[in-house]
C-alpha cells in the first residue's frame, strides 16, 4: 500500500534531520508537488534555488537510493533565517539521504562557466524560487539555458490569483514587496518579481518547452503568508519612509496598505501553481 503524505513526511524528517511541526507541513506541501511532478525512482535532478533544502530532501526521497539531486542556490551560506543555508546544507549532506545529494551555494547558473553536458539530468526543478528572480527576462534566460541539460522541467510558485478573502493579505504583502523592489529598497527581502501562471507558461513556450500538465496545489497549512506579512509590517514602513526616489503619493498608498494588512494570523496562503513541461526537440552532444 502506498504511503500517504503524512507518513512520507514523518519518514523524511527522520532521514533528513528536519525537525518541528512547521517544517513538517512545509515538507508535506513539497511532497505533494513532487507527486504531481511524477519524479521517478532513480532520477538525476538539478534543482535551482534550493534554499534550506526542503524540496531538495523531497526530491532525494522520491529519487531513492539510485537517484541523485544536485541543488544550487545563488545565496551564500550565511543567508536565511531561522536556519542559514550553510547550516541546512551541512545537516542534509550528513543525513541518511546525504549520499544522494550535493548542494552548492553562491552559484549563478547564468554564468558562462556554469554548464553541463547535454542531458546530464532527467529533470530540472525550480520550486518556490521564481519570485526571487529579478525580472521576467531572467526567468527566460534560465529556462532557455537549462534546456540542454534535461528533457523535463518542473516549476512551482505562489499563484497571485486570489481565491478567498484570507488570501488577499498574502497577495498584498507580496505585491508591496514587488513594488518596493522597483525602487531597490533592499536586496535582503524575498520577493522581487511576481509571476502569474500565464507568464510562466508563456516563458516556457518561448524557450522551447511544451507544457504537459498544470495544477493548483492547496498550501493551506504552510506559514509563508504569515511570514511575508510580518516582514512587511515590521520592516517596510521605515524603508518606504526613508526612500527618496519614491513619489509621496505612492509612499502614502503603500503605508496605508501595510496598515490594512491587519493580523497576520488571520491570513491564508495563496494557492500554488505547479507545472511540468517537456523539451521540444532533441539535444545531442
Amino acid at each position: 500500500m502506498q504511503k500517504d503524505i503524512e507518513e512520507k513526511a514523518k519518514e523524511l524528517m527522520h532521514l533528513s534531520g528536519f525537525t518541528g511541526d512547521v517544517t513538517r507541513t512545509r515538507l508535506e506541501h513539497r511532497l505533494r508537488l513532487v507527486d504531481f511532478w511524477k519524479i521517478y525512482y532513480g532520477s538525476r535532478i538539478l534543482e535551482i534555488g534550493c534554499g534550506q533544502g526542503e524540496t531538495t530532501a523531497c526530491l532525494a526521497y522520491a529519487a531513492g537510493e539510485n537517484g541523485f539531486v544536485y541543488a544550487v542556490d545563488l545565496a551564500n551560506e550565511n543567508y536565511g533565517s531561522p536556519e542559514d543555508l550553510g547550516t541546512a546544507r551541512e545537516r542534509l549532506m550528513y543525513s541518511h539521504i546525504g549520499d544522494r545529494i550535493n548542494i552548492d551555494l553562491g552559484v549563478n547558473i547564468l554564468s558562462p562557466s556554469f554548464d553541463f553536458e547535454p542531458n546530464s539530468f532527467g529533470y530540472v526543478v525550480l520550486s518556490h524560487c521564481l519570485w526571487y528572480l529579478s525580472s521576467q527576462e531572467e526567468l527566460r534566460d534560465i529556462l532557455f539555458k537549462v534546456r540542454n541539460w534535461a528533457p523535463r522541467i518542473c516549476l512551482a510558485e505562489w499563484d497571485p490569483r486570489v481565491t478567498s478573502f484570507g488570501q488577499y493579505r498574502h497577495f498584498m504583502a507580496a505585491n508591496i514587496q514587488a513594488i518596493c523592489e522597483a525602487y531597490h529598497i533592499s536586496d535582503h527581502f524575498n520577493i522581487k518579481t511576481m509571476f502569474y501562471p500565464s507568464e510562466i507558461e508563456n516563458a516556457l513556450a518561448s524557450c522551447g518547452w511544451d507544457v504537459t500538465s498544470t495544477a493548483l496545489i492547496d498550501a493551506y497549512d504552510v506559514q509563508d503568508a504569515l511570514w511575508e506579512i510580518d516582514i512587511v509590517k515590521d520592516m517596510f514602513p521605515r524603508k518606504i519612509s526613508e526612500q527618496k526616489d519614491m513619489p509621496p503619493k505612492l509612499k502614502r498608498l503603500l503605508l496605508s496598505q501595510i496598515h490594512a494588512l491587519g493580523d497576520a494570523e488571520a491570513a491564508e496562503p495563496l494557492p500554488v501553481f505547479a507545472v511540468t513541461a517537456e523539451r521540444i526537440g532533441e539535444i545531442f552532444a
